[in-house]
């Protein structure tokens, strides 16, 4: 049976519902992988011994993720690129194959529409076959070409068992990535990161992702949208541009993007009654970020008898100076990256009530890194933290798959971590001249926000 033969059958299986049908498919397309067009993208070379850390990444996260305080979220859209030549007279590597024509069968992509096999069962809700797909290697998080990936088909036809498979893979997917990067690092000494590593979604104000929105409409030789560039900025703190409108509504940085905006403001004034368990008075409060000063001023409206607020970035904080936040009871400013602050703050024994990040041009992983610090700080047994939650933002699954792995990151640690829906008005964050002046979007749309509350572990009794 041809490639184009079987995967036009394996649609039409999908489509129908004939599990038998799919299996004897895959079966048909067990082989090696040697001949497969297209399998030399899927191969993983390997010496004598097996260093990547891969096994142990699985195992690791078989075992529960107790054992380890630095969990990973990497969100990816794209398949690996293909390994680097093979230097000339040496003896290459032995090669697993794994790009399987069964494995192929199972990612295979339209032409037309970008639809895979996995979002063609999705769609029709037949569980079972989702299973075997995704089994046989199918990717959980490609996207078709409008953008929709398998659970985002899985939830317009409401399908929820679907739903929550895709979650469940999804989320142990993105921690074994995290886990196998991780052990990459350790074992080759220091950061193995490298600018692939941070390729995200969008641009946010506060927050980042490493999904990548390679869709089944994107070549190697297309422009990369706007919006689907690399919203990671390690040189923010060096950016001399950086500035207020004359309202004080809005804070761009060097390249027009958004650092902060004024439709933000619903969503800070819940973060922060969030922060002072209600509203109450009198409690003590860290914020990490000042932007427009927007969540700090709705924590001084319920008067905090320790605020401390953590700012970087110079034109920032000679904007806050300039409004007399260095001379307002009960606020401390540190001027500095939260990475030098927070343990200066660690070693004088501080503990908040309250704890909130936001900051900018960071990667996931550095409020990974934040979160070890932040459980250092925060008030045992009543402490609440919270952060903006612009995980994923253009995408409703991807955006649930990133909160369901910042849960499982923090249970380990302790803590708790719920997502309150909160309402925003689309004629805040989704109209057009909302946006104007701002080069890319770090919002797209969505009415619910989903703001994390995140406290310790009630004890049992």
């Amino acid at each position: 049976m041809s490639a184009d033969t079987a995967t036009t059958n394996m649609m039409e299986a999908c489509s129908s519902g004939d599990l038998a049908a799919v299996l004897s498919i895959l079966d048909d397309a067990f082989d090696d992988g040697a001949d497969t067009p297209g399998g030399e993208y899927a191969a993983a070379t390997t010496a004598d011994h097996n260093d990547d850390g891969n096994d142990d990444a699985v195992d690791y996260v078989k075992n529960g993720i107790d054992d380890d305080d630095d969990d990973r979220l990497h969100l990816e859209r794209t398949l690996p690129p293909p390994p680097p030549p093979h230097p000339p007279n040496e003896k290459p590597p032995t090669t697993r194959l794994l790009g399987t024509r069964r494995h192929l069968l199972a990612s295979a992509q339209d032409a037309t529409t970008g639809l895979s096999p996995l979002m063609v069962a999705s769609r029709a809700g037949h569980i079972e076959i989702c299973r075997a797909l995704l089994n046989a290697g199918a990717p959980w998080n490609a996207l078709d070409r409008m953008g929709m990936c398998a659970g985002d088909h899985a939830v317009a036809g409401e399908w929820w068992d679907v739903v929550d498979l895709l979650v469940d893979v999804g989320t142990r997917s993105e921690l074994i990535l995290g886990a196998s990067i991780r052990l990459s690092r350790s074992i080759g000494g220091g950061s193995a990161r490298t600018d692939a590593d941070f390729d995200t979604t969008t641009s946010s104000g506060s927050e980042c992702t490493t999904m990548t929105t390679t869709t089944a409409s994107t070549t190697s030789t297309e422009a990369i949208p706007v919006s689907h560039e690399p919203s990671t900025k390690p040189s923010y703190l060096n950016h001399s541009n950086v500035r207020y409108d004359a309202s004080c509504t809005l804070l761009l940085d060097d390249d027009d993007d958004a650092v902060m905006m004024e439709w933000e403001r619903p969503i800070m004034e819940a973060h922060a009654s969030v922060l002072t368990h209600g509203g109450r008075r009198g409690m003590r409060v860290l914020n990490v970020g000042f932007g427009l000063g927007i969540v700090d001023a709705a924590l001084q409206a319920h008067g905090p008898s320790m605020h401390v607020i953590i700012e970087a970035h110079p034109t920032v904080h000679a904007k806050m100076i300039a409004d007399g936040w260095d001379k307002r009871d009960n606020v401390r400013i540190c001027y500095g990256r939260w990475q030098e602050e927070m343990p200066k703050l660690i070693a004088e024994g501080a503990k908040f009530d309250g704890i909130f990040y936001d900051t900018y041009g960071e990667h996931f992983t550095d409020l990974e890194d934040f979160h070890d610090a932040m459980s250092k700080v925060l008030d045992v047994p009543n402490g609440v933290y919270s952060f903006f939650n612009g995980l994923a933002p253009d995408n409703l699954f991807f955006h649930g798959v990133a909160c369901s792995c910042i849960k499982a990151q923090l249970s380990h640690m302790g803590l708790d971590a719920e997502f309150a829906q909160c309402e925003i008005s689309s004629n805040a964050a989704g109209a057009d001249e909302t946006w104007e002046g701002v080069r890319r979007r770090y919002w797209h749309g969505r009415s619910t926000y989903y703001l994390p509350v995140i406290t310790w572990k009630k004890k049992e009794d």
